[in-house]
């Protein structure tokens, strides 16, 4: 016999109410044994039931069920009963079990004197067997060895607070020898074992531990609090907690620190990273221990430590590591105030890595560079030598502004250093180049002007793409290059909306190119390049030319975006590469094709297109034009007027009747197919849908069901349709309805009366048909087969109701609950015998649930 679904048989003994449960759980025991051991809510009374005949079985099957938050209480409540045999069964488990275990320790002092406790599968067995945090709640155990073994395995992990506890536990149940040896072990932190110490010297142990708080305050300037307080730790025992610090996670609180003596100890012997950094976090820290934390992990100096200057004069910053760790010193020193700038520049080296690690949005730093700068003037010879000085000079950016200055004559006359062209994609500058863009930007607009003519393409670019220089430096470029010089703005795929669009303005065949090729245009910007309309009517005559860069491209790409646009750019080569790369799906996407192909370059053209036999990397020695495509370009070649003619023929395939069809075709494909088809119809004919004309269509004849719900995707989805979308979708659902284009379109009463239903854990179909009010709960209660699913579905509803089906719900539940409840009094009364019988014929049984009440009913009769 097939297992009930919990749901179910919890709902069937809350019906069932409590006079009928013992009866009930004698005759279903294996049902009640499955709802015990399960997740779903237990009736109260069933839970008292069981207690109150000590049912062994029934408790243990409980003892093992999955800590929900439905079932914590039932397990604290019978954690608290002290069952020896069921402590290991209710600790063990997964999830988080602390309260739950915090229960089985309280519930065995209630015990104690059991011996079961400590047989081999006992309680105090399992927990000395054990590891690792489960071990948190054993700390209050009254079980001595269990106590020692939970400190020595959880060791700094436990709290102060909880070893604390832990020592209190251990008076209360070993007593004072058992709490004296505790004050030696390792795990005890020192002012725990400290607190020990005083309590077994103390008359009264259990006062000293009672009256003590430990407190795990991190306030590391906080006063240690007097009298009933663990004191703060110092010399001798300061010293050596601070060596077991290996970790920052094994750091402690520490209040006043006496330094003297620990720097002393730390020369004698350098203390662990970990005590290091700990200490160096305070800001009456000595610069002797900052720096000795900094050499062991100068990635990890906290943000709180003093910055003395000594951290950037012994540190070798020549490396590129050493980069990140001094950009963060001098980020933090000089936000702050520590470190000047001047002296920065003046005494730390090697300049080109003080002068890329310094925080240039700093007023301070950018006042300071400035004046340094000044002193190179407008002389080209001077910025070029500084240029070349860059990558390999020791000394400070100070001296090498002045060495700079020194060599200007021999960078006399000289053009700049090893020119590099732009490059695409762009990337950001590095190096000395990163540096002489920075301090290019910091003199004023005059030096800037007077040096433009000097820098080559790729510093011209990164200026335009990194730095955004001014109106008068942009002009100045464009004179001196020509207006493709603004190209190598287009040289990201970051590229801004409104930079694109400024570009496009310029007319200018080599920016489009770049565009085009690197940068994230929109479907309408990459037809107009490739078409080669102008921005702007004044920017000359005829289309613009594409460059032979764009040819290339297109012809190595293999971007269905990209190649697209070719429609409507009516250029032989490019219709080629098109229609040898991929296919048109659409009579109007190919028609334009051909219409703007006729318009630009004449009809030979398109008669030439027709007759190629070969495309660029297409295989198939087969025209990608279908020969009902050719067949109407063919005719209108021969017509007087063709091109009128070819003309008609486009904008009739571009019509929205045309649309319809196409997608009416679509739909009769494969599920999978339809997006695929919309997706093709938004790229060749253009994103917008004819609604109204959809709307006409579907009222003459329906749409396919799959067709509307794949419409319904869409935002511009009219709201006249979402009636029949959703009994579309409702039909799509059910598993048993098949998905045709044409036949009868059932609703969702006649599918639950035609179709079983699945015996699937999550029934979508109904869910669906539910939320959009096509089937009421009274209905499936009376209707759906069979009656399993039906039952458990209703039971299962509440909790698992689909959220948009929430309003006006809790009415209908509540009174499909008391239809419920009429039928099975009308037929089953207070009968147990009935009711036994309902659940067992109930897993095989194919009819509604009515049904199976009346047959109950004749059996039992």
């Amino acid at each position: 016999m097939a297992t009930l679904d919990e749901s179910l048989l919890s709902a069937t003994f809350r019906l069932a109410g409590p006079a009928l449960a013992p009866d009930l759980m004698a005759r279903l025991r294996e049902e009640a044994m499955a709802l015990v051991a399960g997740r779903e809510p237990l009736p109260d009374y069933l839970v008292d039931e069981m207690f109150a005949t000590g049912d062994a079985e029934m408790i243990w099957a409980l003892s093992g069920c999955p800590l929900t938050p439905e079932r914590e209480p039932v397990l604290l409540r019978l954690a608290s009963l002290g069952y020896t045999a069921l402590g290991p069964r209710l600790y063990q488990g997964y999830g988080d079990r602390q309260t739950l275990q915090a229960a089985v320790v309280e519930g065995a002092k209630r015990n104690l004197d059991d011996p079961d406790w400590y047989e081999p599968d006992g309680l105090v067995e399992y927990l000395l067997n054990a590891t690792g945090p489960k071990l948190l709640p054993a700390l209050r155990a009254p079980f001595p060895s269990v106590v020692r073994h939970a400190l020595k395995s959880l060791g700094d992990r436990a709290g102060l607070d909880d070893q604390l506890a832990a020592c209190r536990a251990m008076l209360t149940y070993g007593g004072v020898a058992e709490l004296a040896e505790l004050a030696e072990l390792p795990a005890l932190r020192p002012v725990v074992a400290e607190l020990v110490r005083r309590a077994v010297a103390a008359p009264d142990p259990a006062a000293v531990l009672e009256s003590a708080s430990v407190s795990e305050a991190t306030d590391e300037t906080a006063a240690p609090a007097p009298a009933s307080s663990a004191p703060a730790l110092s010399g001798a025992a300061l010293v050596s907690r601070l060596r077991e610090v290996k970790w920052t996670r094994d750091e402690f609180p520490l209040g006043h620190v006496d330094w003297e003596p620990l720097l002393a100890e730390h020369r004698r012997e350098p203390l662990p990273n970990g005590a290091l950094l700990m200490l160096a976090a305070r800001q009456d820290c000595p610069d002797e221990i900052v720096l000795a934390a900094y050499r062991e992990a100068p990635r990890h100096l906290p943000g709180t430590s003093p910055l003395p200057w000594q951290l950037l004069t012994d540190g070798d910053w020549n490396d590129s590591y050493s980069r990140f760790n001094l950009a963060k010193l001098l980020g933090r020193g000089i936000h702050s105030g520590e470190y000047q700038v001047t002296r920065v520049l003046a005494e730390i080296r090697p300049a080109r890595t003080v002068l890329n690690s310094l925080p240039h949005d700093e007023a301070p730093v950018r006042e300071a560079l400035a004046r340094l700068v000044a002193e190179l003037g407008d002389d080209f010879a001077a910025w070029r030598a500084l240029y070349s000085l860059l990558p390999r000079f020791a000394g400070t950016p100070t001296e090498l502004v002045a060495a700079a200055r020194e060599q200007t004559a021999k960078h006399r006359n000289k053009p700049w250093p090893r020119p590099l062209a732009p490059e695409y994609p762009v990337s950001a500058p590095e190096g000395a180049r990163a540096v002489f863009l920075q301090l290019y930007q910091l003199a004023t607009e005059d030096v800037q002007l007077a040096l433009a003519e000097h820098l080559d393409q790729r510093t011209v670019q990164h200026l335009l793409v990194h730095h955004q220089p001014s109106a008068a430096l942009r002009d100045r470029f464009i004179a001196l290059h020509g207006v493709s010089v603004l190209a190598g703005l287009a040289s990201s795929w970051e590229l801004p909306e409104d930079i694109i669009g400024e570009l496009l303005l310029h007319d200018d065949p080599e920016i489009n190119a770049k565009l085009y090729i690197n940068t994230p245009l929109t479907p309408g910007q990459r037809r107009q390049i490739l078409s080669g309309r102008r921005s702007r009517p004044d920017s000359g005559e005829g289309p613009l030319p594409l460059t032979e860069e764009v040819f290339i491209e297109l012809r190595n790409s293999g971007r269905r975006h990209w190649l697209l646009p070719i429609v409507e750019a009516g250029d032989p080569r490019l219709a080629r590469i098109l229609l040898g790369k991929i296919k048109l799906h659409t009579l109007a996407g190919q028609l334009l094709l051909l219409v703007r192909l006729w318009e630009r370059h004449g009809a030979e053209e398109v008669r030439a297109l027709l007759d190629e036999t070969e495309f660029p990397e297409r295989r198939s020695k087969k025209h990608p034009l279908p020969a009902s495509t050719q067949k109407i370009v063919r005719s209108a070649l021969e017509a007087p007027d063709g091109l009128a003619e070819l003309r008609d023929r486009l904008a009739h395939a571009q019509s929205p009747a045309s649309q319809a069809g196409y997608l009416r075709g679509a739909a009769e494909g494969r599920r999978d197919q339809l997006a695929a088809a919309l997706e093709r119809l938004s790229e060749e004919t253009g994103p917008d849908l004819p609604w109204p004309e959809l709307l006409a269509e579907h009222g003459r004849d329906p749409l396919p069901d799959a067709l509307l719900v794949e419409l319904a995707k869409r935002d511009d989805f009219p709201e006249e349709l979402r009636p029949d979308w959703r009994l579309a979708e409702m039909r799509q659902g059910h598993p048993a309805h098949p998905h045709r284009l044409t036949g009868p379109r059932p609703t969702a009463l006649e599918l639950l009366r035609h179709h079983q239903l699945p015996a699937y854990i999550q029934q979508d179909w109904l869910n669906t048909a539910v939320s959009y009010g096509q089937l009421t709960l009274s209905e499936i209660l009376h209707e759906a087969r069979p009656a399993r699913v039906a039952a458990t579905y209703l039971a299962k509803y509440a909790s698992n109701r689909p959220q948009e089906s929430a309003d006006g719900m809790d009415e209908q539940l509540c009174r499909v609950r008391q239809e419920a409840v009429d039928l099975i009094a009308a037929h089953l009364g207070k009968d147990p015998e009935g009711w036994a019988v309902a659940m067992r014929l109930m897993p095989e049984f194919t009819g509604t649930l009515p049904e199976l009440l009346a047959t109950t009913a004749a059996v039992i009769s």
